[in-house]
Formats: C-alpha cells, structure tokens, sequence
C-alpha cells in the first residue's frame, strides 16, 4: 500500500469512527476547502551531466529550473476527539512553471583548453506538480462558537512530477589549424520524471461561522521533505526539496 492509499484509508477511519456511545455536545466533524497560493521550498534547482570526450577532456551540459510562486489547491477533514483535539488527513497540490536554463561547454576536438560554450532558454515553461497527503493532528486554540482558530501539524507523504530536459543539441564549428571553437544549442528534448517521499508540516487555520454548519476561513501552511527525481541529463538521481509555504482560504463545514 502506497502512502496515498494510506492517508486515505486512514482519512475513512477517523471520519467515521466516532463511538457510537458518544453523545456529542459539539461539533466533532470538519470538513476544509481551499484555493490558495504556493512558494516553493527551493526556488532553483540543476541536472548536470559531464561526458569525457576520450582525449582527456569533458564536455558539460547541464539544466536550471526555477519554481517560482504557483497555485494550490487543498482539501481536507477530520474528527475532534475532544472539544480541542483531534486528528484528520488533507490533500494539497500545487504547480510551478518557468523557463528552464539550458547552458553547454564544449572542447574542441584537436586543441586543449580551447573550450565552447553556449547558454539559452526553453521555449517553454517546464510544469513542477506537487502533491502532498497530510496526517494531522489538530488542536482547536479558540472557539467561541462564531470565530475558530486552530493549530495543526504530523507527516506529509509528497508526490513530486517534474518535466526535465534530457537532450541538449547543439552545432559546434571549430578551426583545424587554430584553436578556435564555437557552439550554439539548437533543440532540447524534455520528458516527465516522478519521485515520493515522507516529510512533515505545520500550520495554522482560521475560520469564521455565521451559521452553525457553514463557514469561511483562511490558512498557512508551511511544510518541507526531500524526494529523489531522475537526473535525465545523466545517470543517478537528484535531491529536490518538496512543500513549501502555502496560504489561501475557502469554505469551512463544521458538523
């Protein structure tokens, strides 16, 4: 069983297994919904990969990818065990998309340290998605019946999908007699890699309740974990930082 079909099993159990015996003199169940904005947790990362050329120099290429601010989107529910704390489950995605930095460094292949280099950009943006299923442990800080405030924290399972450019051409021309050498990248190629892993996250949610059922609120969220990806330029893997900061708001159901 995935960490996914974990979270959501576990989301079954706590929203349904109230004691039957229990006579409830307050809400016990909450269901969120939220539509927010997302910061990453690395604004920047790179694949590089260096092939030697058999004459006892390297040729280089590498990629940059930058992740700057995105949408996200999050839902969620759980069960108070007490008036103050219970615990839940909620699912967070989020994208990012920017241009990616394509660079390249050839040697030229009669002359020593006469290298070439060149540097350009995607044509187009390259799709950073992230999902995150959150446990959580929820502590109500203030109820008043109208107005809500609630801490919450546990582990987070992330579930990272990056596309990645695992081709850089390029046209080299160079001098037989001399030692000049000139590159220029003429297409890339990208594709789509995936990783998972487990991290943890922390927030804080506010809500207000101008029925006894129906509310609206906002959140913050910041949550952080490290996920493996292919380095397609290469061979292995690369360590990227999955979560971030996120902050939005929406609807609150109390029951």
């Amino acid at each position: 069983m995935n960490g996914y079909s974990a979270a959501i099993a576990l989301a079954g159990v706590l929203v349904w297994a109230v004691p039957a015996q229990a006579q409830t003199t307050f809400p016990r169940g909450w269901i969120d919904v939220n539509l927010g904005a997302a910061a990453a947790a690395e604004r920047q990362f790179d694949t590089v990969v260096v092939e030697p050329d058999g004459a006892g120099e390297s040729r280089r290429a590498s990629a940059g990818y930058h992740l700057p601010g995105g949408a996200a989107f999050d839902i969620g529910g759980g069960v108070l065990i007490t008036p103050v704390f219970g615990i839940g489950v909620s699912f967070t995605g989020t994208a990012h998309q920017a241009a990616a930095d394509l660079a390249i460094e050839v040697p030229h292949p009669l002359f020593f340290n006469a290298f070439a280099s060149d540097t350009s950009l995607t044509d187009r943006a390259l799709l950073r998605a992230e999902g995150g299923a959150n446990i959580q442990v929820m502590v109500v800080a203030v109820d008043n019946g109208a107005f809500r405030m609630r801490v919450f924290g546990g582990p987070t399972y992330f579930r990272v999908e990056q596309e990645s450019v695992d081709t850089i051409a390029y046209d080299q021309s160079f001098g037989f007699f001399l030692p000049t050498n000139n590159v220029a990248i003429t297409e890339y190629q990208a594709r789509t890699v995936e990783g998972s892993g487990w991290g943890g996250h922390a927030g804080l949610d506010v809500s207000y309740f101008p029925s006894r059922v129906v509310g609206i609120g906002a959140y913050l969220r910041y949550s952080g974990g490290s996920v493996e990806i292919e380095n397609t330029l290469g061979s292995g893997t690369v360590n990227v930082k999955a979560g971030g900061v996120q902050v939005g708001g929406g609807l609150r159901l109390r029951f």
